[in-house]
């Protein structure tokens, strides 16, 4: 993809701190805002985003270290593209790491993270943005995640759920309705956790991410 690439008015970056230009292309990049495959011409994202090439250059390899950003010799940074086999493997171990993260997670969340849950739930259901849905998908999530407490734990479910994003944008572009079904998941989810009911969040949780690996299979398979 070779398209220029073109931002939204950005202002409050600083022109010399590298996490902040890290902190927007990542969210450009999670958002679908920069799908898959996108080239990442330092130049042009200088001139985007009102910065030096310096801190692009620097956030480019963050993003590489994140699984986000390929770095090439000849072809430069490009948005990662998994494959079919890395995307059943990252969705294998979240199966895996997820039920422990709830059964912490239930019986740990606060009614006010409940709140903010119910918050975010109620601007998916009605956005009709894809990249903003997609958004605020991850922050519902990631809102859950944290709940059990646990760091590392927390950090390994981030990291590839964010890989994970890249395909989700791709399986929702092509296939809307999943947004319908998506969002009926999402509210029995936030009810599970209401009612600290560990089984029933993790049978949620599992099925949710096992349709979501489905859609994004098929839309892989038909490429």
């Amino acid at each position: 993809m070779t398209a220029k690439l073109q931002f939204p008015a950005v202002t409050g970056l600083s022109r010399t701190t590298q996490a902040s230009v890290t902190d927007y292309l990542r969210k450009a990049i999670l958002s679908g805002e920069l799908p898959a495959g996108t080239r990442l011409v330092q130049a042009e994202l200088s001139q985007a985003l009102n910065v030096s090439v310096t801190p692009i250059r620097e956030a480019l390899r963050e993003l590489s270290t994140q699984g986000l950003v390929d770095l090439d010799a000849f072809r430069g940074a490009v948005v990662h593209t998994p494959t079919l086999a890395e995307l059943e493997e990252i969705f294998e171990i979240r199966a895996a790491l997820l039920p422990l993260s709830i059964q912490r997670g239930v019986y740990a969340i606060t009614e006010r993270e409940l709140q903010q849950a119910e918050l975010l739930l109620m601007q998916m259901e009605v956005e009709s943005d894809r990249p903003r849905w997609v958004e605020l998908n991850r922050q519902f999530h990631d809102l859950l995640y944290q709940a059990d407490r646990s760091l590392h734990l927390k950090t390994l479910l981030q990291r590839l759920s964010d890989i994970a994003a890249i395909y989700i944008n791709l399986s929702f572009a092509e296939r809307p309705l999943q947004k319908e079904s998506a969002d009926k998941e999402h509210r029995e989810l936030l009810a599970a956790y209401r009612s600290k009911d560990a089984v029933r969040a993790t049978n949620i949780s599992l099925n949710h991410i096992n349709s979501t690996l489905e859609a994004a299979r098929k839309v892989l398979q038909s490429h």
